[in-house]
Formats: structure tokens, C-alpha cells, sequence
């Protein structure tokens, strides 16, 4: 392993210095001693390029088997049968995925017999319900697919699609941005708004555990469990036409084995694992779930190697320098692709890269602590900031060194412009305009897009061009919402208990949904909510409400009001109006304001 350095010009560090001291000028001097940016020709000139990789297309790899690019983030693989079809992969919305079936009602009208997901991500499974046609039709997933789709949706959803948004630059137009292209696709077809005919999600019907080997319209299909950039990650093998598709396991760019939006950690080594068995099949056609599809035994193999080489590389490397005590940032610094891998055209920095995968393995192994004591229990950052501020001389001073920095370093005068704004409040405007300006120089030379886009995106956000934030609650959301368990719903509830409004609350309500037959107790308790499944509804209970499942979640979000339903009978609570006094402080607790 080896680390470059660049050093910036020392005039302006030396008029720092006086301002701030010695030691800490040394200090920041040093962090300021990170690699240079990559050359402008590596940057946007080298990520327009790479959107011929999306332009719009349909193309047969081999008779009757044709896959739509370009239409929006994920490809979409129609497989021809005897009397029927298979799709593989359904767009991230019902909009995207009719565009898509029309083109394919051009190629044949056979209907549509199955429907494969080859894992839970959104782009792959929103636009089912435009080729289900309003038919039943057979789809086919992972086991665990549906509770990954669940604990997104009813868990983590807010701060998920906040951060997709940032990845895939979907607030860029409304700030005057344009995106070059995602890296995998495009752009993702979701609105931030939540206008959009996007919910067109039907739920697994045939579920996969390591291998399912099935024969649907006359063609012969092998579905293998191959866990990679998620767990519950399938491929297709079609054994007859020697065609492999890998899902998100292969793709033309470097994998993400760590993605910016957030993710549970991806075990690289079954990742590795998952392209190696793909290599042994053997294929002759690759069809990616995203970018183009290759044919040739040999072209197809080499891709397979190389993918393989790369992400083992980078794990073997991280955990090998966690093995002499190296901390992340070292790592992430030092850890490189062999020149063979790195000029690989399928392994460019177009959506994964290698200094954001070494961080997530180092995480992966070893959680949050490297080691270092001083970071156990540190002082609030922004604490710090300020004590930083008043060594360096104060705001001005330090603004002054990151507005002469810029030029040479963007990253040191974007960090600079942080320090400022956590300490200085009079000085926000200030740095936040400085630091805008050095996350667009930061944006024009990087070419990968999701740091493009997180770049633009949060220079529009300094500049008050935009405002980020979770889509609205539509009418829309909550129908789709609807079509969930009631127990992925109420989940949903225990994260948004609010720990201030419920110290010191004992409390327990029964729900009876009487539409799916089932009944749970929420009992907060300690400021957190224990939801419990209950055989029945205990006599001595004291708060118990009857609902309609399909009606709770509109009631939770705003979208009814409770005095509307209570009156018209929609929620009976028992107890008369004592008790539902209680019910209405009770759900209080839960409130987001």
C-alpha cells in the first residue's frame, strides 16, 4: 500500500499560522495533506461519456430474450416463451414500467406469465402492476424479500428516500442542476414531491431459498440465491441459451459495495463469492439488471474475473491493514486497485469506489471504534469547533485561509467552511456560501455520480435553492402503505414514540384489526413501545380499539381525522368517552410535529 500526497502552496499557511498558533496550525496543516481531487478530464467529461451506457434501447441478446435500457434506472429482461412471457425486473415506477410494456407489446402479445424480482431494491419491483396487467400473475423472489421491502417502508423510509434523493440527484432540477447520469442508469423515476404514478409493488407469490429450478412458458430457468449488493439477491441462469442474469451483482462501473444512502453492511466476500459461482455457469450472454449486455464466452468470463479479483482486493487489503492497526481513514487513503483492475473499463468509479467500500468493510469487521481512547466519549462536536475556532484566531481568520485554500483544495476549504458554521453562528451565511462553492469545484472533477449529485445537492441546500426532506404523505403513499401486514405498520410506531412525551407513561392499548383477523398490544413502557401480537383480547383490558386495518395508517398520518371516525364508527373504543380521551393522549405520544 502506498499514499501520495499533495502539498498545497504555503504562502497563505504561513499567514494562518501567525493568526492561530504553532501547534494547531501544524495541526490543520497536516489534515489539510490529503490526495488532490481527481484531474478535471477524470471528472464530468469522463461521466458524460459513460451515458451511452443508458441510451434508450431495446435489445434481443439472443432470440426472444430482449432487455429494455435507458427507460429508468433498472433495466427491464423480457424472456419469450411458448405462450406466454417473463419479465425480470420491473422499473422503479408504474409510469417508467408502462413506457417499457408498450415497447414490449411491439415485440409480442403473448401475456405475461411471471414476474421475477431479483431483489428488493425499489428501482426493480414499483413497476409489477403495469405488466401484471390486472391479472394474477406469478412472482417470484428471495424468501426475504418482502421483509427487506418492509423494513425500508415502515422503518427507515423517511431517512431512506431523503438520502436517494441526495444520491440520485433528484433535487437537482429543482435547483437549476442537471444530472449527467447515475452511473447505473439515467436517473431514478421517483418524484420528490410525491406526485408520480410510481406504487405498483405486487408482493412475492413463489419464494426462492438457495435454488428453484422452474420451467415457465417453456423456457427453463434456474433461480440461485446469490447474496451481493443485497441479501436476498437472485440471479437467473437460463441453462439452454447459456444466458446468465446477474441482477445488481455485476453491473459496468465499480460495485457498490458501500452506498452513500445507507445500507446494512454488504458482505463483500459473498459478493465475491456470488460473481464466482456466476463465473462457473459458463455463460455466454450477460444481461445486467443495469448498463448493457455483453455476449462472447470470453467477454463474459473476464468481466466475471475481474469483478470477482476487484472486490476481494479490496476486502483482503482492508482487513489486512486492520491487521496492522490501521485505522479507516488510512485505509481509505491508501488502499488502491492493482493498475490490471483500476484500468478495467467495468470497474470505473461510475457508482461504487473503493475508499467508500474499504470504510464499510473496516465497519463491517470492527463497528465504529478504532481503537484510538480518545474518541469514546469525545466532546460534542460542536464544542469543539468553537475551541478549534479560538486557537485558529477566530471565524474571520479561518475563512480567510479556506477562501485562499479554494482554489488549490476545495475539500480543505469545504471542511474549513464546517468548522465555521458549527462554531460561528454570526458566520454561517458567510461559510456556508464558501462552502457551496467548493462542493460545485469538488462536483466538476469527480466522476462519480453519487458524490456529483450529493455535492450539488447540498450546495443548492446552502444557497437556499432547495429544500430537502421525506416526500409528503400523499393519499397515494398511504393506499400503497394499505397493502401491507398491519404488523410491518405498527413497527413504524415504536420509531416515532417521542421519548420526552413519554417519560414517566405506563400505558397499554389493544388493537383489534378485524379485517386481517388479528389483535396487538402497544405498551409504552421506559419511553419505548412494546407492540406484542395476542392470541385474543384479554377481558380485563382496559383501552381497547376496533379498527379496520386499511383505515389505521390514514388515521396515523394525518391523512383522517380521529373525531371524523370515531363519530362515523370507523375506530370503536371501548370504554366510552374516558377511554377515548386516553386513546387520543395516548397517540399523542407518538405525534410528529
Amino acid at each position: 500500500m502506498a499514499c501520495t500526497r499533495n502539498r498545497a502552496p504555503r504562502q497563505s499557511v504561513r499567514h494562518f499560522r501567525a493568526c492561530m498558533g504553532p501547534a494547531l496550525a501544524a495541526f490543520l496543516i497536516a489534515c489539510s495533506e490529503a490526495p488532490a481531487p481527481p484531474p478535471a478530464v477524470a471528472g464530468s467529461a469522463a461521466l458524460e461519456a459513460h451515458s451511452a451506457e443508458f441510451r434508450r434501447d431495446i435489445i434481443e441478446v439472443v432470440p426472444g430474450i430482449h432487455v429494455a435500457i435507458g427507460y429508468a434506472l433498472a433495466n427491464v429482461i423480457l424472456i419469450e416463451g411458448d405462450d406466454g412471457v417473463i419479465i425480470v425486473d420491473t422499473t422503479e415506477s408504474l409510469e417508467a414500467a408502462r413506457t417499457v410494456k408498450a415497447e414490449f407489446d411491439r415485440i409480442t402479445d403473448k401475456p405475461v406469465q411471471a414476474i421475477i424480482y431479483t431483489h428488493n431494491h425499489t428501482d426493480h419491483i414499483f413497476g409489477a402492476e403495469a405488466f401484471a396487467a390486472g391479472r394474477d400473475v406469478p412472482v417470484y423472489a428471495h424468501k426475504t424479500t418482502w421483509s427487506h421491502i418492509e423494513r425500508i417502508m415502515n422503518v427507515l423510509r423517511p431517512v431512506i428516500e431523503t438520502r436517494s434523493f441526495h444520491m440520485f440527484g433528484n433535487y437537482l432540477e429543482a435547483g437549476g442542476e442537471a444530472i449527467i447520469n447515475d452511473g447505473i442508469g439515467p436517473a431514478l423515476a421517483h418524484s420528490t414531491t410525491g406526485d408520480g404514478d410510481i406504487y405498483g409493488l405486487l408482493p412475492p407469490t413463489h419464494t426462492v431459498d438457495e435454488r428453484l429450478e422452474v420451467t415457465i412458458a417453456g423456457r427453463r430457468l434456474v433461480l440461485m440465491h446469490a447474496p451481493g449488493e443485497t441479501d436476498d439477491q437472485l440471479l437467473v441462469w437460463l441453462p439452454d441459451e447459456r444466458v446468465l442474469l446477474p441482477g445488481d451483482n455485476v453491473y459496468k462501473a465499480f460495485p457498490n459495495l458501500y452506498t452513500i444512502r445507507g445500507t446494512r453492511y454488504r458482505d463483500v466476500m459473498q459478493w465475491a463469492h456470488s460473481v464466482r459461482l456466476m463465473r462457473s455457469l459458463g455463460a455466454e450472454h450477460l444481461i445486467p439488471s443495469h448498463t448493457r449486455p455483453v455476449s462472447g464466452a470470453k467477454a463474459v468470463d473476464d468481466i466475471l474475473q475481474v469483478y470477482g479479483d476487484a472486490i476481494q482486493f479490496v476486502h483482503d487489503q482492508t482487513v489486512r491493514g486492520i491487521n496492522q492497526g490501521l485505522d479507516a481513514d488510512t485505509l481509505a487513503r491508501t488502499v488502491q486497485l492493482p493498475a490490471e483492475l483500476a484500468e478495467h473499463p467495468w470497474l470505473q468509479p461510475f457508482y461504487g469506489t473503493v475508499p467508500w467500500s474499504v470504510r464499510a468493510i473496516y465497519n463491517g469487521y470492527l463497528g465504529w471504534f478504532e481503537g484510538n481512547s480518545s474518541t469514546l466519549f469525545p466532546i460534542a462536536s460542536a464544542t469543539r469547533a468553537q475551541r478549534l475556532l479560538a486557537l485558529a484566531g477566530g471565524a474571520d481568520a479561518v475563512l480567510a485561509e479556506a477562501e485562499a485554500q479554494l482554489p488549490a483544495d476545495p475539500q480543505w476549504a469545504a471542511e474549513l467552511a464546517d468548522l465555521v458554521r458549527a462554531a460561528s453562528p454570526d458566520s454561517v451565511p458567510v461559510a456556508a456560501e464558501l462552502k457551496a462553492r467548493a462542493l460545485r469545484m469538488l462536483a466538476e472533477v469527480t466522476p462519480n455520480p453519487n458524490a456529483r449529485n450529493w455535492y450539488l445537492t447540498d450546495a443548492l441546500e446552502l444557497e437556499q435553492r432547495i429544500t430537502t426532506g421525506p416526500s409528503p404523505i400523499s393519499a397515494e403513499r398511504v393506499a400503497f402503505a394499505q397493502g401491507f401486514p398491519i404488523a410491518g405498520v405498527l413497527r413504524s410506531m415504536a420509531v416515532n414514540l417521542d421519548p420526552e412525551r413519554s417519560a414517566g407513561v405506563n400505558e397499554r392499548v389493544v388493537l383489534v384489526f378485524p379485517d386481517q383477523g388479528v389483535q396487538y398490544a402497544v405498551h409504552v413502557r421506559h419511553q419505548v413501545a412494546v407492540i406484542d401480537a395476542l392470541p385474543s383480547v384479554p377481558e380485563d383490558e382496559s383501552v381497547v380499539v376496533t379498527v379496520p386495518a386499511t383505515e389505521w395508517l390514514a388515521l396515523m398520518t394525518g391523512q383522517r381525522g380521529f373525531p371524523l371516525a370515531l363519530a362515523d364508527g370507523t375506530v370503536q373504543v371501548s370504554g366510552g368517552m374516558a377511554d377515548t380521551a386516553k386513546l387520543l393522549r395516548f397517540l399523542a405520544l407518538f405525534r410528529q410535529e
